[in-house]
């Protein structure tokens, strides 16, 4: 009797960030494809102003979460790892929205993504002072490898990675230790 309880408060703990997770990385989704697609409509969708607004997005996001969490959880406290949790997983949720949205554009709405992408990754590397020869090979390569799919997959890998920096900050700032110092024991 004991262990089952014991298990079931466990479960309880290690699941309580994952819907508020989901819920609020489906919003955050929703704002990062927002902010592509009026960067899209206005032209140009690789500006570096686009990047910008996107990292303000995450950063907002993940902090509502995590304070959203403080606050309904006062005495039980709220952990840094839990805070990095729901941070990370936020940024998961959402990175698979905005990659699904990505892979439509790129493969069924404007077919020519690819191409500007590669147009303005050329342009980024000349600016940079790279090599013209350098930049051919890098061109030429990336063109073999670069598909919506791949774009996509890209596109996830980097919003839950930049979730995972920002929220190793953001958790120093939000994380609160227990009320009751007697919360958990039975």
């Amino acid at each position: 009797m004991f262990v089952s309880k014991s298990m079931k408060a466990m479960e309880e703990q290690s699941n309580s960030v994952t819907p508020m997770a989901m819920s609020n990385g489906l919003y955050m989704g929703l704002a990062l494809i927002l902010n592509s697609v009026v960067f899209y409509v206005v032209g140009s969708p690789f500006a570096p102003a686009s990047a910008y607004i996107s990292y303000a997005i995450i950063i907002a996001g993940i902090a509502w979460s995590m304070k959203t969490y403080k606050e309904n959880n006062l005495e039980a406290g709220v952990t840094y790892g839990r805070a990095l949790g729901l941070g990370t997983l936020q940024a998961l949720f959402s990175s698979i929205i905005l990659g699904f949205f990505t892979f439509v554009l790129f493969k069924l709405v404007d077919t020519t993504l690819i191409d500007k992408f590669m147009s303005f990754f050329e342009a980024q590397l000349v600016r940079g002072g790279t090599a013209e020869a350098q930049v051919d090979t890098l061109v030429a390569m990336y063109r073999k490898i670069m598909t919506p799919l791949v774009y996509a997959f890209i596109q996830i890998f980097s919003v839950t990675f930049y979730g995972f920096l920002f929220s190793l900050i953001l958790a120093i700032f939000f994380k609160k230790t227990s009320t009751n110092p007697f919360h958990g024991v039975e």
